[in-house]
């Protein structure tokens, strides 16, 4: 196994950040994961930790997140131009693509950029990704004042609550979270992603992608699977261990045995 913070490589001058956490030398699946608004190659780790050992996972610290260099991006086009470009094509071709909320978007494009480009995923994985077309039955938050946006993030469980007695360590992290949410909050589906194996995952008790809507992705991805794990918007890192098992069940498919150094 990997160590904990993994191997850190950085891709385009330092505007791209790619972690390994393990290899996947035994030839199970790999898994390449990217991050909730805000968020970074870290939020993976509890996952990374929980997954067999024959697996390969890498995450991504997308442009000005964790330990890559800024601007930020705010368009998911210029995100996936971005990747097409500097990460490597054969960690995208045959890999299991997975984004949670923000990250879910970028991966549904990004599967349609490579799909042109004749280059096929294994699988993709919506982790807690609210459908576009529900972005009006939600509070925008890239329109919030700093204050309400400060609320919210605490409220989710996105920053932890001692930043309302900080406003300075916000104030770093501010010009990232607000680029991600023009960027969640402006994406739009003008065709669905057919012929690609799809499994989406959600929070019973989340908020901000509320169970009911996590069906509809069945709109953009058909035949995609849908399951639910308890826990909020952030149950990638609260129950780590569930997600781990339900993806491993979605990829072995229901006749098949559990994947080799799988943990219990």
């Amino acid at each position: 196994m990997a160590n904990v913070g993994g191997r850190f490589t950085r891709l385009w001058d330092g505007r791209i950040g790619l972690r390994k956490f393990q290899d996947g030398s035994d030839g199970g699946p790999r898994l390449l994961a990217f991050p909730y608004a805000g968020g970074q190659s870290l939020a993976f780790r509890s996952l990374a930790k929980e997954l067999p050992d024959s697996w390969g996972a890498w995450a991504i610290d997308p442009p000005g997140h964790g330990w890559s260099a800024g601007p930020p991006l705010d368009d998911i086009s210029d995100m996936v131009d971005a990747y097409l470009e500097y990460l490597p094509k054969d960690l995208l071709a045959g890999t299991v693509l997975m984004g949670h909320s923000l990250g879910g978007c970028l991966v549904f494009a990004l599967a349609q950029r490579l799909k042109a480009l004749g280059i096929e995923p294994r699988a993709l994985i919506l982790s807690g990704t609210r459908p576009p077309h529900r972005k009006d039955d939600y509070e925008s938050f890239h329109t919030m004042d700093d204050q309400r946006l400060l609320e919210v993030l605490i409220q989710v469980g996105g920053i932890p609550s001692a930043w309302a007695d900080d406003p300075e360590v916000f104030n770093h992290f501010k010009e990232a979270l607000r680029a991600d949410f023009r960027a969640f909050e402006n994406f739009e589906i003008t065709s669905p992603l057919e012929g690609e194996n799809v499994f989406v995952i959600g929070g019973l008790e989340d908020i901000v992608c509320r169970p009911e809507h996590i069906f509809e992705w069945s709109q953009f991805c058909p035949g995609c699977r849908v399951d639910f794990v308890s826990g909020e918007h952030l149950f990638l890192q609260t129950n780590a261990a569930m997600v781990a098992r339900r993806i491993q069940s979605f990829l072995a498919g229901p006749s098949s045995p559990p994947a080799r150094g799988a943990k219990t």
